[in-house]
């Protein structure tokens, strides 16, 4: 970046560092020049730490009473006097960050920024310029494959153990999750979602992009996104939390790629802690942009360098669960994760397929001061995704691994309320398949909610789970078991008339997923499989396709 230090003529000749990440035309009517202005302090703050209720939501301050989470400076918004002299400059205000301490603005004069003769600002960043025109609906951000109105959704949920939450009646009531995307198309008109309407569980929606209350009508991706988590359709496809509350941000212009975005996700993400938001979902990353002198190398990536990975931690360290997208470069030159991948204390996803095969386009780890990266993953190849027409169709991502996770660590959270965020974060890593030995394509491994409720639970509340994976299949599967104890099972395979198929006597290994597995049987369409254990048996269906 080219930094230029531009000397404010003023009585203490204060010296305002302006970067310019590339030269910029001084006027035009058809043009919006967008800038950063940091303020110096929050002296003239209209609020007070000891009343934060005045700026905090009662949901925001009982998220940080519950983790013992204290208000302080960073919590206060931008001083509105400070506000209000820049809007006299002639700026328009497109978004405010308390975070970061300054305002998003824009004008047709770039002139005016190096008369900005202010004592409280700091700093201004130049993003770039936009042309003014009327923006409609585009349909982008990832690839449609065959339509499937089977409700294969349940493979997304069964291959991270999803469901033994959802049994036991936890599918996110009363918790909330900020979707940060690049628009909600028809979201507010598809079945999958009427039911979220109705119960009243959309609580808000915003675009940090437009300035408006209205985002229904742009992206669809974010929408597709929504539906990992939050659909439900009486023909079987359900997202992972259909029952949380949830906030719709867009963030994130369809149109470019710009740093400009990344303070979007910032005021998204303050937005979301300040209404007492408990998951931050964000199906978003960056690299590269469209000026190139934005760019990231690798070494960015170490966790305290881009906007929106500074703000990823600071939305953590408020008490917030951040998921966020690995990205899909690992076919690609870069290979890495994204900002605000890398960042500190929050769970980074990757993607896996149908048959928990990591998807050889989920970006690359570590981040480059050595974390492991991605955290764990989730189904993203052949993902089951709701697209504009209401169809399910399946889709490529870590875009919709991240909501599929994002959905059952809501639910983790809901049945262990008193947890903090930390400890729902270490116990889904800690379930993880390769916990014990990470590497940089997988990070921790997939998944698994029942082991991760398990840590969080005392053993004699467990009880044992059966998983029979994948099903339907054409070939050979697998049984899974999940056992609180160090013991023996008895595995039976029946045919639908009773005849005894397959018979073998297990060692279940306490706290781990104990994988039994079962040759192709031939010349039978459905098979009933019995685990008999010392004080009860469990009973499972496997559907075998030509």
């Amino acid at each position: 970046m080219l930094l230029v230090e531009v000397l404010l003529r003023k009585n203490n000749m204060k010296r305002v560092l302006i970067i310019l990440l590339f030269p910029y035309s001084v006027f035009s009517q058809n043009m919006e020049f967008k800038f950063f202005i940091s303020f110096t302090d929050k002296d003239l703050s209209e609020y007070n730490l000891s009343e934060p209720e005045e700026f905090l939501s009662q949901e925001s301050l009982f998220r940080r009473e519950k983790q013992n989470i204290f208000v302080n400076k960073t919590d206060l918004p931008v001083c509105k006097t400070y506000v209000s002299a820049i809007r006299d400059k002639n700026f328009k205000i497109l978004n405010r960050t308390k975070w970061f301490n300054g305002v998003i603005v824009s004008t047709n004069d770039s002139s005016l920024i190096e008369n900005i003769d202010l004592s409280f600002v700091d700093s201004i960043i130049y993003f770039g310029k936009w042309e003014v025109i009327n923006k409609e609906h585009n349909e982008r951000g990832f690839s449609f494959h065959r339509k499937n109105n089977k409700g294969a959704s349940l493979n997304q949920i069964y291959m991270l153990w999803g469901d033994s939450l959802h049994d036991k009646g936890f599918k996110g009531e009363d918790m909330t999750i900020a979707v940060l995307d690049a628009g909600f198309y028809n979201v507010d008109s598809l079945d999958c979602f009427s039911h979220l309407f109705f119960d009243g569980r959309i609580l808000g929606t915003y675009d940090f992009v437009e300035q408006e209350k209205e985002v229904y009508n742009d992206d669809t991706h974010g929408m597709s996104v929504l539906s990992c988590m939050g659909s439900d359709l009486q023909n079987g496809f359900m997202g992972t939390a259909p029952k949380a509350n949830y906030y719709l941000l867009r963030t994130e212009d369809a149109y470019s790629e710009n740093v400009i975005e990344e303070y979007n996700w910032i005021c998204g993400a303050e937005f979301a802690d300040s209404i007492g938001a408990d998951v931050i979902n964000s199906s978003l990353g960056y690299t590269t942009f469209d000026y190139s002198i934005q760019n990231y190398t690798y070494d960015d990536l170490d966790g305290k360098t881009s906007p929106s990975t500074i703000a990823a931690t600071m939305a953590s360290r408020k008490g917030i669960i951040v998921v966020n997208a690995a990205g899909n470069s690992g076919n690609g030159s870069w290979k890495y994760i994204g900002a605000p991948a890398d960042a500190d204390s929050i769970l980074t996803v990757g993607a896996v397929d149908e048959n928990k095969e990591i998807a050889s386009f989920s970006s690359y780890g570590p981040t480059s001061d050595g974390r492991v990266k991605p955290s764990v993953c989730a189904q993203g190849e052949n993902t089951e995704v709701i697209n504009s027409q209401g169809n399910v169709i399946n889709s490529n991502g870590t875009s919709f691994a991240s909501p599929v996770l994002a959905g059952l660590v809501t639910c983790l959270w809901q049945a262990h309320p008193t947890k903090s965020n930390m400890e729902i974060i270490n116990a889904v890593i800690q379930s993880a398949t390769l916990y014990n030995n990470p590497n940089d394509h997988d990070g921790f491994g997939l998944a698994n909610f029942y082991k991760a409720d398990s840590l969080l639970t005392s053993t004699e509340d467990l009880e044992p789970q059966l998983h029979l994976y994948p099903n339907p299949t054409n070939s050979k599967f697998t049984i899974e078991l999940y056992s609180a104890d160090n013991t023996s099972t008895l595995v039976r395979v029946y045919d639908t008339s009773a005849n005894l198929i397959y018979s073998s006597e297990e060692n279940l290994i306490r706290f781990d997923v104990n994988k039994i597995e079962i040759p192709r049987l031939e010349n039978r369409t459905v098979f009933i499989v019995v685990v008999d254990f010392k004080n009860t048996s469990l009973e499972g269906k496997i559907v075998i396709t030509e």
